[in-house]
This record gives structure tokens, sequence and C-alpha cells, in this order.
């Protein structure tokens, strides 16, 4: 049998499914083994093929359901990518000075990427009838916090209590960031210029 792969690596592409597979399915042992070579930059473009990937499944989703569509939608991309950076932010933040953990930024920010890993499933969803969509949503985003949380039990030694309030601190916080982002949109003037607006909040249909 092969040995699990132990971090993903952007000049090689072929070790995104493995490393997802392995954190997905095996994840008390992968997350135990993973390696931190210290760059961010594999762990950011693992999150960016993830995103990405979900974002093309649902341009061909109202592709086939409503015809080309007549926009790519970047605001929506935008935006997840912007939550998922700010829960990353947090996930780090409170991880390290308010639980005092001495994992580094880059171990903190694999595990938030690879325990993600498994959302890539999400790029399905728009083929799917809403009784499906729906369910299959919310288990995967549990299941992603389960993911999360064994990560930060086994990568960066928490316990049980502490890795628990790293994960309900970091939702909480992109949550009521969020809404301060977007009530600060919607309370902001009506006007042409972009830039004081969150990415894809407000965005046409």
């Amino acid at each position: 049998m092969s040995q699990m792969v132990k971090d993903f690596d952007w000049r090689r592409p072929g070790t995104f499914l493995p490393v997802a597979m392995a954190a997905s399915f095996k994840p008390r042992t992968f997350f135990a083994q993973m390696d931190n070579r210290g760059d961010i930059a594999s762990p950011l473009v693992f999150l960016l093929v993830i995103h990405i990937t979900t974002w093309v499944g649902g341009l061909l989703g109202e592709a086939l359901l409503q015809g080309v569509p007549g926009d790519l939608n970047i605001g929506f991309l935008s935006q997840n990518l912007l939550r998922i950076l700010i829960f990353a932010a947090f996930f780090y933040t409170i991880g390290h000075h308010v639980m005092r953990s001495s994992y580094p930024f880059s171990g903190f920010l694999r595990i938030f990427a690879y325990a993600s890993g498994i959302w890539t499933l999400a790029a399905l969803m728009p083929f799917l009838p809403l009784s499906i969509s729906m369910p299959l949503g919310a288990i995967l985003a549990l299941y992603v916090l389960f993911l999360l949380f064994m990560g930060l039990r086994e990568a960066a030694g928490l316990s049980v209590p502490l890795a628990a309030g790293v994960l309900m601190l970091s939702v909480v916080g992109v949550l009521i960031l969020m809404s301060l982002i977007g009530g600060l949109t919607v309370t902001a003037p009506s006007q042409g210029s972009t830039g004081l607006s969150a990415p894809g909040v407000g965005a046409g249909k």
C-alpha cells in the first residue's frame, strides 16, 4: 500500500485529490502526520481550487437550467473568497493568540484548507433537486466543521474544549463581521462606484 500523502504542493497539482481524500476520509491519521513546510502558497492554492470548482459547477448548472448565463457572477466568487480569508484569519488568531497554541499560521491555514477539500462535492449541488441539494449542503458544512475539529486536535494538539472554542468563536466572528459588512453596504448611498460595496453584495441577478 502506498504511503499517505502528507501535504499538497501547488507545483504538483496531482497531489490535490490524494490530500483531499485523505483529509476527508482518514482525518485522524492524515492530520496527525501532516507536513507543515511553512509556505502558505500551497494551502491558499488548495482553497482557490476548491472554490473555483464549486463556482464553475454553479455556472454549468445555471447554464443547463437557464441557458448561457449573462455574466460569470464574479461577485459571488469574490464574496466566497473574502469569506474564507476572513475565516482563516479568525481561525488562526483565536487558535494561536487566544487559545495559546504554538502552531504557526501556515499550519492553521493547512488545517482549514485541507479540511475544506470535501466541499468540492458542492459542485454537484446545482445539478440536484432542492430536496437533495439543500440537505447535502448542510451535511457538507457540518462535516467540514468536524474535519476542522479533528485537525485542531491531531495537528495543532488542542484539547477538546479548546478546539471546540476555536471553531465556535471563528464561526461567530465571521458571521458578525460579514453581517456588519453587509449592513454597511445596504445602508450606504446607492451610487455608481463599486468601491464601497463588499464583493458580491447587492449584485444584480
